[in-house]
């Protein structure tokens, strides 16, 4: 891409997204697999609503974990410069879509590139800390969506909307996680039913995860974040990342939210001891 280092000069960004950002994408980086991963500003920190089913999980955002965290405690979820960088490029995702999409489908061809090199089998997750449909990321110039740029690419997603299901037997290379939020469990039951694997966050002390929940396999889906090699009809374990509106006056506060079940209080969970 002419200009992409211009580009990013101008908008004031390193790169829209990158690989082994986080430390799943790291583990999947050991498991031999080389991830391009988007982080755009959750909910509507931009202005714009990036989860639309988002009411229930927002306040418990990935967006404010890890790296951010520190910097959101340090600075303020206004003055975290890691925040200020993900409002550029949603901003960027909704004002200029045609940069926008030069300067993806650049990183991806890069990265896809880097990762052939290496030996490494390559995936794209464009939802790292939001909840799009991948048909929103569309080319302009050629009205193609990036599913259909990269048909030789595996896109992965977690999502709570539930309709894009149906997405699944349109592209081969799309594969999708339900989302628990704590009120959606009739659909995550009904995306099981349909062979669909549903992501829920476990919180203890102890950080073990249970057998089974509501009846359905528990798979630990911790150790890297590639959930297209995961089993249908399971439900995806992961632990509650703390983040940084988690701590009252210093301490961390275990959330009171259906959105995460707190094994140590939660009855309805098979340990399997």
């Amino acid at each position: 891409m002419l200009g992409y280092n211009k580009a990013k000069q101008e908008l004031g960004i390193s790169y829209l997204g990158s690989v082994a950002q986080s430390m799943k994408m790291r583990l999947s980086f050991e498991h031999g697999t080389m991830t391009y991963c988007l982080y755009l500003a959750p909910w509507n920190m931009s202005g714009y609503n990036v989860c639309p089913k988002g009411q229930h999980c927002n306040e418990f955002c990935l967006n404010g974990s890890g790296q951010n965290k520190c910097d959101e405690l340090a600075r303020g979820v206004e003055g975290s410069k890691i925040n200020r960088s993900r409002i550029k490029k949603t901003r960027l995702f909704y004002e200029n879509r045609g940069l926008f999409m030069d300067m993806l489908t650049h990183e991806i061809e890069s990265k896809r590139a880097k990762a052939k090199r290496m030996g490494y089998g390559f995936s794209v997750r464009l939802n790292g800390t939001s909840d799009l449909s991948p048909l929103a990321f569309r080319d302009p110039k050629t009205g193609k969506n990036i599913l259909e740029l990269f048909n030789d690419v595996v896109f992965y997603d977690y999502t709570k909307v539930y309709n894009r299901i149906h997405l699944l037997g349109e592209y081969p290379n799309y594969d999708l996680t339900f989302s628990y939020d704590g009120y959606n469990w009739d659909e995550c039951e009904k995306f099981l039913q349909n062979d669909g694997k549903v992501a829920v966050v476990f919180y203890s002390e102890k950080g073990i995860l249970p057998k089974k929940f509501r009846g359905y396999d528990v798979i630990d889906a911790n150790d890297y974040d590639m959930r297209y090699l995961d089993p249908k009809r399971s439900i995806m374990g992961l632990h509650y990342h703390k983040t940084a509106n988690d701590y009252k006056s210093g301490h961390f506060v275990v959330p009171n939210t259906p959105f995460v079940i707190n094994l140590d209080k939660e009855s309805d969970v098979d340990w399997g001891f």
